[in-house]
């Protein structure tokens, strides 16, 4: 018999759970067929995966590359990770409704997308009006990582009450919404999202979301929620389970921080009582990154009328006093704000309220001098170094126990021209940073492969892929455990954008070696994803 690929001599986990087993393993045609010691098989290509974890590739629930695929589908930053399928369009955020123009100027609005990149996409990306059309553009791109979507919320809310004001859809408006849902899930989303702390998400009540919840519900779809945490985590992730319950909808809690153990303790006593519920969380991150036009951008969302006149990314508005004195108070901690590339080493990787003591003004006065300067360099993180909420710290006992925490790296791409213009450090790493947060807590390997793999297929009805089986999609990844590790705080450079993991040896997407002992080829395997083991 003839093979595509053969894999010798690799430790198998198989992601379902099962303790690990030495084998061979035969791929043709993109599928798995044969899994046993000693293949013979004839094939041009050999592996020889001694030394190293053979296991399915790995599967994020939660990112957000729905628009950088459009101009950039190498995703070398997943396939050191191990990670072959992506779950895009979250936090109520996505690719439809209607034209792509609108589509652009919701992100743009929204601070997602830089003022340039929504230029460069209008002129060289083909335009879409609906989910299917976006999917017929995104096959002439292609991709290096398999892709599945959902519908946002908050885009959808938008695009037909046209602003963000706070109130709730007319009955004409939650019609068409209704519409929207039924048409995206009829052409090959897997469910809908939500962003219920960013506006005009969080102006939905709990009735509103339950409805349209209902409606994906009609087509096995899921609901994912950025759950309301102004009011708690606790009650935020209350709120979602009451969802589900009403909705009888599968809920994935999204990026759920560890400093609320309850939380994940409400989640596993869901479940145990019939809601099929699942949790990701970021293992760790920094804050986030912005170049000061970027960062000026996100000023300027704060404030929809500013959008009307055509100044985001401008100064403009900050050489009106009375203006500038508003758009200032809706920085949020700005005495915190940490600055880099500088150029002025007395600045260098300081907060704003260190260097306004020292140079004897205050934070205002000097965050305005900041962004008069004419370096376009200079960047600002908001959240610091490291956050808070995802510290990268150990968790408690009775998380890294839970059975239903997967992870979800919230990946947000900035401007693929200019990789320094937003980022955040440690999301590159996820993956394997939380490999060391469980095994730190004595979790056995084979039982954190199974919520990276099979257990988010399942969650997402992604039925040919999380598992290592025959007639299984060959989505496959070999690494060298002893080296699977992203740079430690002491080691990071919080300069560099690009940082990627390190120990996956190769990544193999729909049976194609994509990362090749190391080296990615841009060979666009990957599939755009529906339910139920089907290709859009």
């Amino acid at each position: 018999m003839d093979c595509d690929l053969l894999i010798k001599n690799g430790f198998i986990i198989d992601g379902t759970g099962n303790p690990g087993f030495y084998s061979d393993l035969a791929v043709s045609e993109g599928k798995i067929v044969e899994i046993s010691s000693k293949i013979e098989y004839k094939t041009p290509r050999i592996i020889d995966a001694l030394g190293l974890m053979v296991c399915p590739g790995f599967i994020d629930p939660h990112v957000h590359a729905e628009l950088t695929v459009l101009t950039n589908g190498k995703f070398e930053e997943f396939l050191r990770q191990g990670v072959t399928t992506t779950i895009n369009g979250n936090c109520g955020h996505s690719i439809t409704p209607y034209s792509s123009d609108n589509i652009y100027e919701y992100m743009a609005k929204n601070g997602l997308i830089s003022v340039g990149a929504k230029r460069k996409n209008k002129r060289f990306v083909p335009a879409w009006t609906d989910f299917s059309g976006y999917i017929d553009v995104l096959k002439t791109k292609g991709t290096n990582v398999n892709m599945a979507f959902l519908l946002g919320h908050g885009t959808l809310r938008w695009s037909v009450m046209r602003d963000s004001k706070n109130r709730k859809l007319t009955v004409e408006q939650e019609k068409e919404v209704i519409y929207l849902i039924e048409e995206g899930m009829e052409q090959g989303a897997l469910g809908i999202s939500t962003g219920l702390a960013y506006t005009p998400s969080k102006y939905a009540d709990t009735d509103e979301v339950i409805k349209l919840a209902k409606i994906a519900k009609k087509y096995d779809g899921i609901y994912t929620s950025h759950i309301r945490n102004y009011i708690g985590i606790l009650a935020a992730v209350q709120e979602a389970i009451r969802i589900g319950e009403a909705a009888d909808i599968r809920v994935q809690v999204s990026h759920l921080t560890p400093t609320s153990p309850e939380a994940f303790a409400e989640i596993l006593a869901a479940r145990e009582r019939g809601v099929e519920i699942a949790v990701d969380t970021i293992p760790k991150t920094s804050g986030h990154f912005k170049k000061k036009d970027r960062f000026l951008q996100f000023i300027a969302s704060a404030s929809s009328n500013l959008f009307e006149q055509g100044l985001n990314g401008s100064l403009e508005p900050f050489q009106i006093p009375e203006v500038s004195r508003k758009l200032l108070k809706k920085i949020r901690f700005k005495d915190r704000l940490l600055v880099i590339n500088t150029d002025d080493p007395q600045m260098e990787n300081r907060t704003l309220k260190e260097i306004a003591l020292a140079k004897e003004k205050n934070v205002d006065e000097l965050l305005l001098m900041l962004l008069e300067n004419d370096n376009n360099k200079l960047t600002f993180c908001q959240g610091g170094l490291n956050r808070w909420d995802f510290p990268g710290t150990p968790y408690a006992d009775d998380i890294a126990h839970n059975p239903l925490l997967m992870v979800g790296s919230d990946r947000i791409f900035g401007d693929v021209d200019d990789p320094s213009d937003w980022y955040e450090l440690f999301r590159d790493g996820a993956f394997p940073i939380y490999f060391d947060l469980c095994r730190q807590k004595g979790i056995r390997l084979e039982e954190i492969i199974r919520r990276i793999t099979s257990l988010p297929a399942q969650q997402f009805r992604l039925s040919d892929r999380g598992i290592i089986a025959k007639g299984k999609a060959a989505d496959l990844t070999l690494i060298d455990l002893d080296n699977y590790s992203y740079p430690s705080d002491k080691e990071i450079d919080h300069k560099d954008p690009l940082t990627m993991a390190r120990g996956v040896k190769y990544t193999i997407v729909n049976g194609r070696v994509t990362l090749d002992d190391g080296k990615v080829k841009e060979i666009r395997a990957g599939q755009l994803l529906a339910k139920y083991g089907k290709n859009l």
